[in-house]
């Protein structure tokens, strides 16, 4: 009967009221700028020389084009001590850009990235040039409310020494914080 009705329609405002809010996704804001700090996980040969170190991301901005598309400019760097020397230390520094496709809350970043690589000791630098550099970039963002929010980054992070035989990689897990715009 007529109770029916009106008691299905109660439950379907109810349920779109209820999906429409909880449905904020990272495409509510057209791009952020952010930093980020976290983890830097050597893996295969480079493990064997440098230890899990500091990531930093000066920079972490993506700006989108529409609801999928969109771009990304990383800048930063990683810090590791040697395995067996106590005075040697690695940097690997990088400014990465890339397509950024958004997908929900995440934030999927294949970048091209322009490296560099110290190995510092006894008071010497070696600057060691790069042939090329990828990061696979994921990014989980999370809205605080107006327009800030947080972002928790899983990067994959590989690159290749001029010279060498083969790439050398690390696993970079972040936190952030973002500004919205």
């Amino acid at each position: 009967g007529l109770g029916d009705v009106y008691k299905r329609q109660i439950i379907i405002n109810y349920c779109t009221s209820v999906f429409s809010t909880n449905t904020i996704t990272a495409q509510d804001s057209k791009g952020y700028v952010g930093v980020s700090i976290g983890l830097a996980m050597p893996t295969g040969d480079l493990a064997d020389a440098a230890k899990t170190g500091l990531d930093l991301g000066l920079i972490n901005a993506g700006y989108r084009f529409n609801e999928t598309w969109g771009a990304t400019v990383n800048w930063g760097a990683t810090g590791h001590s040697d395995k067996e020397i106590d005075d040697v230390t690695y940097g690997f520094g990088y400014l990465a850009i890339g397509p950024m496709i958004s997908y929900g809350n995440f934030d999927f970043k294949p970048q091209y990235a322009f490296s560099s690589v110290v190995v510092e000791g006894g008071g010497n630098n070696i600057d060691f040039d790069v042939e090329s550099a990828w990061i696979l970039g994921t990014t989980y963002n999370l809205s605080l409310g107006g327009n800030w929010g947080m972002a928790a980054n899983l990067d994959y992070f590989t690159f290749k020494i001029e010279d060498a035989e083969d790439s050398s990689n690390m696993f970079k897990l972040s936190v952030g914080v973002q500004y919205k715009f």
